[in-house]
C-alpha cells in the first residue's frame, strides 16, 4: 500500500500536496518544483514575471494578463504610458527561512505534528501557490497541473481508517 506523505510549514502551519502522495512520487514528479518558488529568497521586484508596456495598448493588454490570472499587480509608470506592471506575489518566497517537513501518516516522531493534524488542521496552499508559480514560469510546457481533486471515501493510514474527514480507530 505504501506511505502518504504531506509537504508542510512547521512555522506557518501550512502544506502543499502535489498531485502524487508517496515520497517516490514526489520527489519524481515535476510539481516539486513549486517548493523552490516558495523557498526563494523573498524578492519583491517580482522577477521575471514584470510585464513592460511601451504605449497604452500594451498598458491594457499586461493589466489584463494580471486581472485575467488573478494576480495583484502594482502599475509604475516612468513616463506617460511607459513603464511596467510588476506582481504582487503572496508566495513567491513565502517560507523562505521556514522549517519545512515531509511527514508521512507512518510518522512515529513526537517532535513533529501527525499526518493526520496537518491534513486536518493546516492550511492547504497547494491551489494558490500552483496560480502564482505558473504565472511566474510562463512557459507552458513547464506549467504545473493543477492538483487533480478527487473525493476519498475512505483512506487507510498507519492511524487508522480516514472515512468522510474523520479518522476512525
Amino acid at each position: 500500500m505504501g506511505q502518504y506523505f504531506v509537504i508542510c510549514n512547521l512555522d506557518k502551519k501550512e502544506i502543499i500536496k502535489p498531485n502524487l502522495l508517496k515520497l517516490w512520487e514526489i520527489l519524481a514528479n515535476n510539481d516539486i518544483r513549486m517548493l523552490g518558488f516558495l523557498l526563494a529568497t523573498k524578492n519583491p521586484d517580482g522577477i521575471g514575471a514584470t510585464r513592460f508596456f511601451f504605449n497604452k495598448k500594451q498598458k491594457i493588454e499586461a493589466i489584463k494578463e494580471f486581472e485575467n490570472n488573478g494576480i495583484e499587480y502594482e502599475v509604475h509608470e516612468i513616463e506617460k504610458n511607459r513603464g511596467y506592471v510588476m506582481p504582487k506575489f503572496k508566495y513567491l518566497g513565502h517560507w523562505c527561512g521556514d522549517r519545512i517537513a515531509i511527514i508521512g501518516d507512518y510518522n512515529k516522531d513526537n517532535t513533529l505534528p501527525s499526518f493526520d493534524e496537518v491534513i486536518e488542521l493546516w492550511k492547504d496552499i497547494t491551489l494558490e501557490v500552483v496560480k502564482e508559480f505558473n504565472f511566474f514560469i510562463e512557459d507552458n510546457k513547464l506549467k504545473i497541473s493543477s492538483p487533480k481533486s478527487f473525493m476519498v471515501d475512505m483512506l487507510i493510514t498507519a492511524n487508522g481508517i480516514y472515512n468522510d474527514k474523520k479518522i476512525v480507530k
